[in-house]
C-alpha cells in the first residue's frame, strides 16, 4: 500500500492536518505521513517511489500570524490564469483557463539542483521531479472553510453573505467546482511521477431534497388564517379574484382528504426519485422564531404524522429545516433538532444520520457549523447562495467541516448545494427562463458528473405551481 510522505513549513498546523485528512485520504483515498522541514515549499513523496517527488508553493499559510482571519490575507484580484488548454484531453477540466486562488509561478529555490523545464504557466517539470504552481492545500482551505465569509463583512437584507461578494463570482470561477479541478491537476502529476498508484474508486450521485416551509396552502389553515390572508389579498395585493379563489381552495381542501391541497405533492415526488432510483429527502421545521418568515406548522399535527411514516415507510429521507432565527443560536437549534427527534421516536422512525438545511439558506461561519455539530446532527446541507447557483465552497464533495475560531476539526460533514430552484428561477436573483434554468442546472449536474461528485438539488414542495415546473423537475432528476 502506498504511503504519501507530505513535507511542509512548520505554520498552522491544525489546519495544514485538516486539509491534507480531506484531500489526500478521503478524497484520494490515500495514507500519508506529514512531517516538517525547513523549506518554504511543500513536496511530496511516494514510499514506493522514493526518488520522484512533486513540489507546490506554500503561500496561503504562510500569512502572518496578525494577518490571519483578516482582510489582509485576502487574495487579490485580478487571479493569475494558469493555461492548461494542451492538457485537455488528459486531464477532466471545465475550462481551459484555470484561475489560481493561492500559488506561485516560478519554482525559485525547489529542487534547485535539477534543471527545470517550462511546459506551461504554473506548470515545471524536472527528471523525476514535477513542480505545480497552485497552492492546493492552501486554496482548499480557503475555499472549504469558508474563510473570506468570516474576513468579509458584506451580508444582504436577510444576514446572508451574498454570491456577489465572493472571490469566485468576482474572478468568474463560481458556477465551475474550481478545487475539484485542483485536485485533478494535483492528480495528473501525481500519476507522471507514480504511474502505478490507484486513487479512491467514486460514484457520481444526484441527491433531491425539499425544505418543507410550508406542508399545505389549506388543510392546516384555521378561519382565522384564512381571514388575515384573505385581507392581504384585498388590502395588499388588491386583487378580489385571488381572495376569491384562495377561499374556495380552502373550503375544497377542508371538505376533502389533505392530499387535495396543491403543496401536498409528497407522494409524487417521491415517486419521480423511485422511479430514477433516487432517494427524497424533506426537511421539515419545528419551530417558529420570526412569524414573518416562518410558517407555522406544528410537527404534531396528526396530517404532518402521517406525512413522516409515509415518507420513511416509503424508504425516503426525514431531516431538519431549522427556523429564521436559528442560524445564530445554538439551543434553539438543538431544541428543534430534538423536537424532531422526538416526534420521529414516537412514530417509531430511526435512521442511520440526519440533515438538513438552514431556513432561507441563513448561515454563519463558524457559528451554524458548530451549533449543528454540538446538537448531534451528522451533516449540514446550506452551503449554496440563495442569489446565485453553482459552487460556494467550490467542490462537489462532501468533506468534513472546520472551525476558524476553535482551530479543530467539528462532528459534521457539509454537503454542499449546488442548485436551488428559487435561486435559478426567482426574480429577486437570476431571473432564468425555464429553458434557461433546465439548460444551466443540467450544465452543473454535468461538472458534478464529471468528477463523479455529488449533485445536489433543493427545490421546494410548494413550488410546483405548474405543470412545466414538473415536466423539468424530473427531466433533471432523470439518470
Amino acid at each position: 500500500m502506498s504511503v504519501f510522505i507530505i513535507s511542509t513549513p512548520e505554520s498552522y498546523l491544525p489546519e495544514r492536518s485538516y486539509i491534507l485528512d480531506v484531500v489526500i485520504k478521503q478524497w484520494l483515498g490515500f495514507e500519508y505521513k506529514h512531517q516538517i522541514w525547513p523549506e518554504s515549499y511543500s513536496q511530496i513523496r511516494v514510499n514506493d517511489y522514493e526518488e520522484s517527488a512533486l513540489a507546490m508553493p506554500d503561500t496561503f499559510f504562510q500569512t502572518p500570524a496578525k494577518d490571519w482571519l483578516t482582510e489582509r490575507s485576502l487574495p487579490l484580484g485580478p487571479l493569475p490564469l494558469m493555461d492548461l488548454d494542451h492538457y485537455r484531453k488528459e486531464i477532466p477540466l471545465t475550462n481551459s483557463d484555470m484561475p489560481i486562488i493561492s500559488g506561485r509561478d516560478h519554482p525559485e529555490g525547489v529542487f534547485s539542483q535539477y534543471p527545470w523545464q517550462r511546459r506551461q504557466p504554473f506548470l515545471w517539470n524536472a527528471p523525476q521531479h514535477c513542480y505545480v504552481g497552485i497552492d492546493i492545500f492552501g486554496a482548499a482551505f480557503f475555499m472549504l472553510t469558508r474563510y473570506e465569509e468570516y474576513v468579509e463583512p458584506d451580508r444582504d437584507q436577510f444576514g446572508r453573505f451574498p454570491a456577489s461578494a465572493s472571490l469566485a463570482c468576482r474572478e468568474g470561477f463560481l458556477e465551475r467546482p474550481i478545487i475539484n479541478e485542483y485536485i485533478e491537476v494535483l492528480w495528473w502529476c501525481m500519476k507522471r511521477l507514480w504511474p502505478g498508484l490507484e486513487r479512491k474508486k467514486r460514484t457520481f450521485q444526484t441527491m433531491v431534497s425539499h425544505d418543507v416551509d410550508i406542508p399545505f396552502a389549506y388543510a392546516i389553515t384555521s378561519t382565522g388564517q384564512l381571514i388575515h390572508n384573505l385581507g392581504g389579498d384585498l388590502l395588499k395585493r388588491k386583487s378580489p379574484l385571488m381572495a376569491i379563489n384562495r377561499a374556495r381552495s380552502w373550503v375544497t381542501v377542508k371538505r376533502s382528504a389533505p392530499q387535495q391541497d396543491p403543496y401536498y405533492n409528497f407522494s409524487r415526488l417521491m415517486d419521480i426519485s423511485e422511479q430514477h432510483n433516487l432517494r427524497s429527502a424533506f426537511y421539515f421545521k419545528t419551530g417558529c422564531t420570526n412569524p414573518n418568515y416562518d410558517d407555522k406548522y406544528s410537527i404534531n399535527h396528526p396530517y404532518l404524522r402521517a406525512l413522516l411514516r409515509d415518507i420513511h415507510n416509503r424508504g425516503h429521507e426525514i431531516g431538519l429545516h431549522p427556523s429564521y432565527e436559528t442560524y445564530l443560536n445554538p439551543e434553539q437549534t438543538r431544541a428543534e433538532f430534538h423536537r424532531l427527534l422526538h416526534a420521529c421516536a414516537e412514530e417509531d422512525i430511526r435512521q442511520e444520520e440526519w440533515g438538513g438545511r438552514q431556513h432561507f439558506l441563513r448561515w454563519q461561519v463558524p457559528i451554524t457549523w458548530r451549533s449543528w455539530a454540538e446538537a448531534g446532527l451528522d451533516y449540514d446541507s446550506t452551503l449554496g447562495y440563495a442569489d446565485q447557483a453553482g459552487f460556494r465552497c467550490g467542490v462537489c464533495y462532501e468533506f468534513p467541516v472546520y472551525d476558524l475560531e476553535l482551530n479543530q476539526p467539528l462532528a459534521l460533514v457539509e454537503r454542499p448545494l449546488i442548485v436551488m430552484e428559487a435561486s435559478v428561477l426567482g426574480e429577486q436573483y437570476m431571473n432564468l427562463n425555464e429553458q434557461q434554468a433546465l439548460d444551466s442546472i443540467m450544465t452543473w449536474k454535468q461538472m458534478c458528473n464529471m468528477y463523479k461528485g455529488v449533485f445536489t438539488l433543493l427545490w421546494h414542495n410548494s413550488s410546483f405551481d405548474s405543470p412545466e415546473k414538473w415536466e423539468m423537475y424530473t427531466a433533471i432528476a432523470a439518470p
